[in-house]
């Protein structure tokens, strides 16, 4: 099925982007990849919206809105509150029809649980992995510049919703290939990209900027949404009504008592098989998640790495923690630190 020829799913392509067509000397090129550990499923029924409402973290029924956001992100979690799946729900020109972006390694087991739900409600599941794929557009400064206008080409461009600094979002159809992408997006010599590298791609962009994603960096069942910085990447809405974890979300949130958080840390050496972040003293702080080419993710306890104590240990070598930039500036105090397990 055709789905932008159905639910007229062609949308924003005068989307504002990164300043990735100007060829001038001096100016930094873009990287466009094609994300192949993520899956889209399209979730579609005159009761997806209560549906979903009901599942997810964030606020849905914005999606809806005449000048809402083109897509949001948002987690999946169990009773006890821990995150299961994270996601980016992409709206289409159909109301009763949203896509779903999920880590590919547990796709199935992603619409397993969105159908356990479902119960009786005329609710429509499935993998649309043979007719899109999602890639991503990252680096350069923001610019004038924008995309050529391809109705042909029948994609869809969205701003990822956590952070500007993660680039756009852009839905294809699995048979486009990267030229045919490029040769449709920009006009002629226009395109100043550049692929990725083993020094330039996706993953190390998010670990750069302390981002975990999929079921490797949050494992189902393992940490809390705060924990894994929903609330700075726009992925919970404390407003909108009940939902699976909602109430340990919200009494976390009230009393502001987070312990841990995922944060960007830069390494010295290739990390073995020990992924435990200690103090140089021997204390442990947290645990490493994913990493590579000398950045990672890790899960760290927040004061006592925040109060001087950037410079850690894993594996047996030094390994400093960084503070995202894309922090609040006023984080909580050292009484709404000190969450216990």
């Amino acid at each position: 099925m055709n789905i932008c020829k159905n639910f007229k799913f062609l949308r924003l392509t005068r989307c504002c982007m990164r300043n990735f067509a100007d060829t001038r000397p001096g100016k930094p090129t873009s990287t466009l990849e094609k994300l192949a550990h993520r899956e889209l499923t399209r979730v579609h029924g005159a009761e997806v919206l209560p549906f979903l409402q009901g599942l997810v973290t964030n606020d849905v029924s914005h999606l809806q809105r005449p000048d809402g956001p083109s897509s949001i992100y948002a987690m999946f979690l169990n009773k006890g509150g821990r995150v299961l799946y994270d996601t980016i729900v992409y709206r289409t020109d159909s109301p009763d029809t949203y896509l779903l972006e999920c880590d590919r390694q547990v796709s199935e087991e992603f619409r397993r649980h969105l159908r356990t739900f479902r119960v009786r409600k005329k609710i429509d599941i499935d993998s649309i992995d043979d007719e899109y794929a999602p890639w991503v557009l990252f680096n350069g400064h923001n610019g004038g510049e924008k995309l050529q206008n391809n109705k042909e080409l029948e994609v869809f461009i969205s701003s990822d919703p956590r952070l500007a600094a993660l680039g756009t979002r852009i839905l294809a159809p699995t048979d486009l290939g990267l030229q045919q992408l490029v040769s449709g997006l920009w006009r002629k010599n226009e395109a100043n990209l550049t692929p990725p590298s083993s020094g330039s791609n996706y993953q190390l962009l998010r670990y750069k900027q302390g981002v975990g994603e999929g079921s490797e960096e949050l494992p189902p069942g393992k940490c809390f949404p705060l924990e894994a910085n929903a609330d700075f990447l726009n992925g919970v809405s404390f407003n909108k009504g009940c939902y699976v974890g909602q109430e340990l979300t919200a009494r976390i949130h009230h009393s502001g008592v987070i312990r841990k958080r995922y944060m960007p840390i830069r390494l010295t050496a290739p990390l073995g098989a020990n992924q435990t972040v200690q103090s140089v003293a021997g204390a442990n702080l947290g645990r490493v998640f994913g990493h590579a080419h000398n950045h990672g993710v890790a899960l760290l306890r927040i004061e006592q790495v925040l109060n001087g104590a950037q410079e850690l240990v894993v594996d047996g070598e030094r390994c400093f923690a960084e503070r995202p930039d894309w922090w609040p500036s006023d984080l909580p105090s050292k009484r709404r630190q000190t969450f216990t397990d």
